[in-house]
């Protein structure tokens, strides 16, 4: 939609707005408050409430998540003006076009962003206060009937505008949602065309190898690689399945977690690992899940590739004291790890993926030197119903 998406556009129709609402104002200081000498009380009343409505209408520009409270204020006040010039008395002649024209703003602006119950019952109320505001104020005379009903005709106008901005919000969401599915589905025919045939061929091939060497030292590394093409066979058709159907994704289950860490640090002797009791019965998300144990596997090769000399090395699962995020903490004395290494070591395609998959779960990354001689990786994922500190990923690597 235009408007949604043209700041440009967007920009000028605010200054439009505030430029005919601010010379509206001015013509009735003007007119009302300087040539006359004495103005009636309820011309000042109805210019007040026209001068405060006219402010709500701007401030919806600044306060979107505002709108249904600062278009509820603005009929109410309205309302409470009217109720006084029908019950008071307080004089003076027609006028209402600033009160009128910021009600309209309001009333369209519901139609087009808020949910339909909220938006039907402003726009009805709304229209109703227009309309009954001439009347009420000034008499029933033939006058105000007729400009009842030409605030009304601009109601409609005010309506009419915020369902075609409501409905052309909503098409363009639909062609982005369709456009999405379309590229999905080519991606998974991709890899279920491309990338799940060649690992099947790796596989295939494996396994003629297996039946034509008879070494067994040979038949036992072709049979790790035959399982591990087997596993990424695996990985791409769930991949490809939840790409076709993105709502058939597996549920949490609270041990997998649980499980997922045990199984990247496989058996690892030289590593201890540090299990919070709480994370039997966690509730995660599977794609946390997955991260955590991308995360683990990255750094427990980078220890082993650039710390070999490291003589302990500790993970640390937990969540955090406030049970907002997910800690998960890699660390290792050795002394080599981020000394007299390379700088592609330092900054490599494992560590950009980690973080970039850790970004796209609003987490946090720190990567650097912990305490004398020691190395630490820390991934902190958001929990459901928690969020990590508003700050942003944070990387760290040695000088």
């Amino acid at each position: 939609m235009i408007l949604a998406t043209n700041r440009p556009l967007r920009r000028g129709l605010f200054i439009a707005e505030v430029v005919v609402l601010l010379g509206l104002n001015i013509e009735q200081v003007v007119r009302r408050l300087v040539l006359e000498d004495s103005p009636p009380a309820g011309e000042i009343l109805y210019f007040g409430a026209g001068a405060a409505i006219g402010v709500l209408a701007v401030l919806r520009r600044w306060r979107p998540g505002m709108l249904a409270q600062l278009a509820t204020a603005a009929i109410v006040l309205s309302l409470v003006c009217s109720l006084i010039g029908f019950l008071a008395k307080p004089g003076g002649r027609l006028a209402g076009d600033t009160e009128t024209l910021a009600l309209i703003l309001l009333i369209g602006a519901s139609c087009h962003q808020l949910r339909p119950r909220q938006a039907g019952g402003i726009a009805v109320a709304g229209g109703l206060i227009v309309v009954i505001a001439p009347v009420l104020r000034h008499g029933f005379v033939s006058v105000n009937l007729t400009v009842a009903v030409l605030w009304a005709l601009l109601w409609g106008v005010g309506v009419a505008v915020g369902l075609i901005l409501r409905d052309a919000d909503a098409r363009r969401e639909a062609a982005q949602i369709a456009a999405r599915n379309r590229e999905r589905l080519a991606l998974a025919r991709e890899l279920h065309d491309l990338v799940a045939h060649h690992i099947t061929g790796v596989v295939v091939r494996t396994q003629a190898a297996q039946v034509v060497l008879a070494d067994g030292q040979e038949r036992e590394l072709l049979g790790e690689i035959e399982r591990a093409g087997a596993e990424a066979l695996s990985a791409v058709r769930r991949l490809v399945v939840m790409l076709r159907s993105p709502d058939q994704q597996l549920p949490p289950r609270a041990g997998n977690l649980v499980e997922t860490i045990e199984a990247a640090i496989d058996g690892d002797k030289a590593v201890r690992l540090r299990l919070a009791p709480e994370l039997a019965g966690l509730s995660v998300a599977p794609e946390t899940v997955s991260t955590v144990h991308r995360v683990l596997l990255e750094s427990l090769t980078n220890v082993r590739k650039h710390a070999p000399d490291a003589r302990r090395i500790t993970v640390t699962v937990e969540p955090a004291a406030d049970r907002h995020c997910l800690r998960v903490e890699v660390c290792n004395d050795g002394t080599r790890q981020g000394r007299g290494r390379n700088r592609h070591s330092a900054d490599g395609y494992g560590l950009i993926g980690m973080s970039e998959r850790i970004d796209a779960l609003d987490g946090r990354l720190t990567v650097g030197e912990h305490g004398e001689h020691g190395w630490r990786v820390l991934a902190e994922l958001p929990l459901p119903g928690g969020v990590v500190a508003a700050q942003p990923p944070e990387r760290r690597t040695a000088p």
